[in-house]
């Protein structure tokens, strides 16, 4: 008998063995019905399973190609978007006045600059177009959803300090900025003068520097969404960008302040807090103090409702990893610019299995790549929130951009391939921090003894010069001043002028020589044997 994998079976009585047509005499011939019924329907399935598989593989490379196809069109937008703005530029600047710096009134040229400028925003205003929100960061889309003019928080201070706000509207480039009617002239302005991001000049604590009487000239001429995205933006200047990041973060709303600011903590554009300082710093960390800080240098800022701080806490927690992260990816462009790459991106906290799409380069300090999740949707991700996963690359490294050795480093994680710490652990690790600062650990960190009146008066302090010359008529008091007797001399000068001239001991020689005692001597013994009378010579 034979098993019933070889479709045969164990014949029933009263059955004689046939042989099977074409087969050997040993083979039996009897093959059982309901098993033959089950092997032909198995191979019937498998066809249908094998048609199933082809249709949905045909299926899936349609819808791939169509996904390619979209990609492409969407690239090429965004292509000619970047080509018609650079046209529009430089149509600008044939356009702009060769006279004039400043625009003006008077002049036809700097008329026509004007007109072309309002007409350029007119047709630039932001329209709903949802095409193209893929391919649009996370920032943007916030940004379009709060249409309307901006809220200001305080329309009477702005946000500012009493003091800092009286130093400002008193100071003479305040008052000279009042000319000033269009953000073109302000930006210019700011662009030219603006050296700093200190709320006042070196070593003054009552003159405003140059950019914080332009922040201040912002809020009184008035701010739209439009002309605030063009300051965060700005490709020109960095200390523009941080106009407008103070703006925000000074006259928004503390609900406004992650929408318009969380598009920037990754920007790495280099920042020098003086034009010639050695020691600089990015955007990023520029934008993430001042969410993160109470006090601008010696200002302090708007305070932030707690609901908001903890808000902030949660989405600033893993920034570092973000950071270290997107430095490693910067050396794997190569790979992130080809189509179907298997990475993981960090997507609302959670890290989720997806593939690239395209690779937005158009603004080189905000690097972001176009991934499509597995669920077919297409999120936008910046650089920093993405790790490589894709077999195909183990081992590469990448080129090092900047001559930065990758082996040299000192953190020896692989940031291009590893999520570090979930962002869980880091805000319970923040906020731990946070309560142990809060405690008095050493005896040096007790609150210092208030100064009196009388004391804190003798404190030196910074006055202007008009100031000080008051005080010194109303105060001063001349003294009578003992004349000064100049020095004595030493001994030496003091024996120099005691002993005669050269000039002197010669002319007092030659007058010895004359009528020394050696040369009278000399004719008396010549003239001793003569009687002569006496001669006396005078003169």
């Amino acid at each position: 008998q034979q098993t019933a994998a070889t479709g045969y079976a164990a014949m029933p009585p009263g059955v004689q063995p046939q042989t099977v047509p074409g087969g050997s005499q040993s083979m039996l011939g009897y093959v059982d019905p309901a098993l033959a019924h089950q092997q032909a329907q198995a191979v019937q399935n498998a066809q249908v399973v094998q048609q199933a598989t082809h249709v949905a593989q045909a299926a899936q490379a349609a819808q791939a190609a169509q996904a390619q196809e979209q990609a492409r069109i969407a690239k090429q937008r965004r292509e000619d978007k970047i080509r018609e703005q650079a046209a529009e530029r430089e149509e600008a600047e044939k356009l702009r006045c060769h006279l004039h710096n400043k625009p003006n009134n008077k002049c036809k040229f700097c008329k026509r600059y004007q007109e072309f400028i309002r007409e350029k925003e007119a047709n630039s205003a932001p329209k709903d177009d949802s095409s193209n929100k893929a391919g649009r960061g996370s920032g943007d889309a916030d940004r379009d959803k709060m249409r309307g003019p901006l809220e200001i928080s305080n329309t009477k201070t702005f946000g500012f300090s009493p003091l800092l706000q009286t130093h400002i509207v008193e100071s003479a480039h305040f008052k000279a900025l009042l000319t000033l009617e269009s953000l073109d002239q302000l930006i210019e302005e700011m662009c030219q003068f603006a050296d700093s991001i200190e709320p006042y000049v070196t070593n003054s604590s009552t003159t405003p520097s140059a950019l914080f009487c332009c922040l201040y000239r912002l809020f009184t001429m008035g701010c739209d969404r439009r002309q605030l995205s063009r300051l965060v933006d700005n490709t020109d200047n960095a200390y523009v960008r941080c106009a407008g990041f103070l703006f925000i973060r000074f006259g928004l709303q503390p609900d406004q302040l992650w929408p318009w600011l969380g598009e920037y903590i990754l920007d790495d554009e280099e920042l020098r807090p003086q034009k010639e300082s050695d020691w600089h710093t990015t955007i990023g960390e520029f934008v993430e103090g001042l969410l993160t800080q109470d006090k601008y240098y010696n200002v302090v800022l708007p305070r932030l409702p707690r609901s908001t701080r903890i808000n902030m806490e949660n989405k600033l927690a893993g920034i570092a990893q973000y950071r270290k992260r997107s430095k490693a990816n910067v050396d794997l462009l190569e790979v992130y610019r080809e189509e179907g790459v298997r990475v993981e991106a960090n997507v609302d906290g959670d890290w989720r299995n997806c593939v690239t799409m395209e690779l937005f380069e158009d603004v080189p300090s905000r690097l972001k790549v176009l991934v499509r999740l597995e669920d077919d949707t297409e999120e936008t991700v910046h650089l920093g929130r993405i790790i490589l996963t894709d077999r195909r690359y183990d081992g590469y490294v990448g080129k090092p951009t900047g001559g930065r050795d990758r082996s040299r480093s000192r953190d020896r994680v692989d940031w291009s391939r590893n999520k570090g710490r979930s962002d869980r652990e880091l805000v319970d690790e923040m906020r731990k921090l946070d309560r142990d600062r809060a405690v008095c650990n050493s005896g040096k960190e007790y609150a210092r003894k208030p100064v009196g009146y009388k004391a804190a008066c003798a404190l030196p302090r910074e006055q202007g010069a008009a100031s000080h010359r008051l005080m010194e008529e109303e105060t001063f008091v001349p003294m009578k001043q003992s004349r000064r007797r100049s020095p004595s001399p030493s001994l030496q000068q003091q024996e120099f002028r005691k002993a005669p001239s050269a000039e002197h001991q010669a002319r007092m020689q030659a007058v010895f020589e004359k009528y020394g005692i050696q040369k009278n001597a000399d004719g008396a013994n010549s003239r001793a044997d003569i009687d002569t009378p006496d001669v006396m010579r005078l003169g």
